[in-house]
């Protein structure tokens, strides 16, 4: 009888060290997906101002072409990473989103640089701003997200906590 009253309370501690360690991995997963919340939002804003100066009027060129075929892609990459699959601890997700943004950037550069001609000068100063202050959010975001996954993984790693993260579906991050 000695022994199942000492079994009693080993086990229930057993438990709610279980549930913290659970609740702790749950606290840092959602951490990390807010923080890729933030990162989309950032890359949107980016598309957007994209879409604004591939509005205009002026005539079609290749940097037109090249800048909208960059803005689809890295759309359909964001949708990859709205879905929460960088939390998979697949890298390949991560390096489409990166590669993606990797070649807006290089296409915006372009555009801007093959447009400085055509769009007047205010206008362009205009786009480059507000370019700027989106991809400056971005870049935050991104690190942001690094540092969450980052902080997830350690968790993760930890003693106590990778005696059972696996059993509990709880999978390592894939920073950007």
């Amino acid at each position: 009888m000695d022994v199942s009253l000492l079994l009693w309370p080993v086990a229930a501690l057993l438990l709610c060290w279980l549930v913290g360690v659970h609740a702790r991995l749950k606290r840092l997963r959602n951490a990390c997906w807010l923080a890729v919340d933030a990162l989309d939002r950032g890359l949107q804003s980016l598309l957007l101002v994209a879409k604004e100066a591939l509005d205009r009027p002026d005539p079609a060129t290749k940097a037109h072409e090249v800048l909208t075929v960059a803005a689809l892609q890295l759309s359909l990459s964001l949708k990859t990473m709205k879905g929460a699959k960088l939390m998979t601890g697949r890298e390949d997700e991560a390096q489409a989103v990166s590669a993606q943004w990797a070649e807006m950037s290089g296409a915006w550069e372009l555009f801007c640089g093959v447009h400085q001609d055509i769009i007047e000068a205010q206008a362009l100063q205009e786009l480059r701003s507000a370019w700027d202050e989106a991809h400056n959010h971005a870049l935050f975001a991104k690190t942001t997200a690094n540092q969450a996954m980052q902080d997830y993984n350690a968790a993760l790693q930890q003693a106590p906590a990778a005696w059972v993260a696996g059993r509990l579906g709880f999978v390592p991050a894939t920073p950007l």
